[in-house]
C-alpha cells in the first residue's frame, strides 16, 4: 500500500486528486448504485451495460498503464498481479484474472457493486441483470495493459453475478476489433481546464481539517475481502472519468434522440450527489474518527458547512470554499474546479448549460 500511496498527488489549489497522475475520487456505494441505476433507467439495460463496461475499460486502462510505468511492472504476470492488488486496494473487491492475449475468464468475489447491491436491496428486490460493469471493464483493461494490446481490443461480459444470487461473479473476455480510446485524462490535461483559485470564509480551518482527512485516507484500503467498509458505508477509490463519461454520454444520447427524459435524467444524476453527501458526509461527521480528528459536533450551521467543504476537498471533489453563508437564508459554495468541469472541457469543449 505504501508504494501506491507514494504515487498520490493533487492539483494544488483545486482539490483534485491523482494516483500516478490519473484522477481519482472517493465515493460510497449509495452514490455508485444510484449513479449506475440512472444510466440503466435512461438507456435500458443492454445499452447501459455496454456504456459502463467501455467507460470503465478506458478509464482503468489509463490508470493501470500509468501505474505499470511508475512501478516498473513489465511482464504480463507482474502487470496482472499489480492490477488485482490495485483493485483490492481501491475497495472494489477481489478479482482473479485468468487470461492471456486472446482472452479467457475472470472471477470476482466481494465485488463492490454486487455485494453492496445485495446488502442494500437483496432482501427486498430480485435483480435480473448483472451489476458489475466496472469490474468487467477493469478486467478487460488489465489484460490489455498486461499484454500491450490495442485499446479496446477485448470485450468483457459478466456471465454470473452475486447480485443475481450466484455464489460469485464470473466474466468472459474475448478479442474484438480494437475500438481505440480517447486521450487519457491526466493531471496535466486537467490543469489546462480549471478556473482561477478562489478563497472564502473559514479558509484556514477548512484547509487544516482537509490535510488531516487526507492523511487519514492514506491509511484506508480494501480489507481481506477487498472492500472498504467504514462510516456505515462501503467506500471506493474510483475513477471520476468513469462517472463523468457515463453521465454525460447518457445525457448526450437522450438529447440526440430528442427524448423528453433529459430533464429527469439530469435531476436524477444530481440526486445521486445528494445521496452521497447525506450518507457519506453525514456518517463521517457522526463517526468516532471525526471526533478524534476534529472534535464533537457543535450543531452550528457554520461549522457543518465548513466541515462538508473539508470532506469534499479530501475526497477529491474540488476545492470547495464558502462564498457566502447566512444561516437559514443563503449559502453560496464556490470552486475553481469540480471533478466534472475539467473532464467536460477537455472531452467535449465548452458547454451551453451548467
Amino acid at each position: 500500500m505504501q508504494e501506491l500511496n507514494d504515487l498520490r498527488g493533487e492539483l494544488p489549489g483545486h482539490g483534485l486528486t491523482y494516483l500516478a497522475e490519473i484522477p481519482y475520487v472517493y465515493h460510497c456505494h449509495h452514490f455508485n448504485l444510484f449513479h449506475d441505476q440512472c444510466i440503466e433507467d435512461a438507456l435500458g439495460e443492454d445499452a447501459a451495460i455496454e456504456l459502463k463496461v467501455h467507460a470503465a475499460q478506458d478509464a482503468f486502462r489509463d490508470l493501470l498503464s500509468s501505474l505499470c510505468k511508475a512501478t516498473g511492472a513489465t511482464t504480463p504476470a507482474a502487470r496482472i498481479e499489480l492490477a488485482t492488488s490495485v483493485f483490492k486496494f481501491m475497495g472494489q473487491g477481489k478479482l482473479n484474472i485468468l487470461c492471456d492475449a486472446s482472452g479467457g475468464e475472470a472471477r470476482g468475489d466481494f465485488l463492490h457493486y454486487s455485494f453492496a447491491w445485495m446488502e442494500k436491496y437483496g432482501a427486498k428486490v430480485k435483480r435480473l441483470d448483472p451489476t458489475d460493469a466496472v469490474a468487467a471493464g477493469y478486467a478487460a483493461a488489465a489484460v490489455e495493459v498486461a499484454y500491450s494490446l490495442s485499446p479496446g481490443a477485448l470485450t468483457a461480459v459478466e456471465t454470473g453475478c452475486f447480485a443475481m444470487r450466484e455464489p460469485s461473479c464470473s466474466f468472459r473476455l474475448s478479442v474484438r476489433e480494437p475500438l481505440g480510446a480517447p486521450v487519457p485524462m491526466r493531471r496535466s490535461l486537467q490543469a489546462l481546464n480549471v478556473g482561477k483559485d478562489v478563497t472564502g470564509q473559514d479558509g484556514d480551518r477548512i484547509a487544516k481539517i482537509t490535510a488531516g482527512l487526507r492523511e487519514f485516507l492514506r491509511g484506508v484500503a480494501g480489507d481481506e475481502r477487498g472492500l472498504i467498509q467504514a462510516f456505515n458505508v462501503f467506500v471506493t477509490m474510483h475513477s471520476p472519468t468513469y462517472y463523468n463519461r457515463t453521465a454525460y454520454e447518457t445525457l448526450h444520447r437522450l438529447e440526440e434522440s430528442g427524448s423528453p427524459a433529459v430533464a429527469a435524467a439530469e435531476a436524477l444524476f444530481g440526486e445521486s450527489g445528494h445521496v452521497c453527501v447525506f450518507n457519506t458526509f453525514g456518517n463521517l461527521l457522526l463517526s468516532p474518527e471525526w471526533e478524534a480528528l476534529v472534535g464533537p459536533l457543535s450543531g452550528e450551521v457554520e461549522d457543518t458547512v465548513s466541515f462538508c467543504c473539508a470532506i469534499a476537498r479530501a475526497l477529491g471533489f474540488g476545492n470547495w470554499v464558502i462564498g457566502e453563508l447566512i444561516p437559514g437564508e443563503r449559502l453560496v459554495l464556490q470552486a475553481s474546479a469540480t471533478y466534472e468541469a475539467p473532464f467536460y472541457l477537455a472531452r467535449y469543449g465548452q458547454s451551453e448549460k451548467p
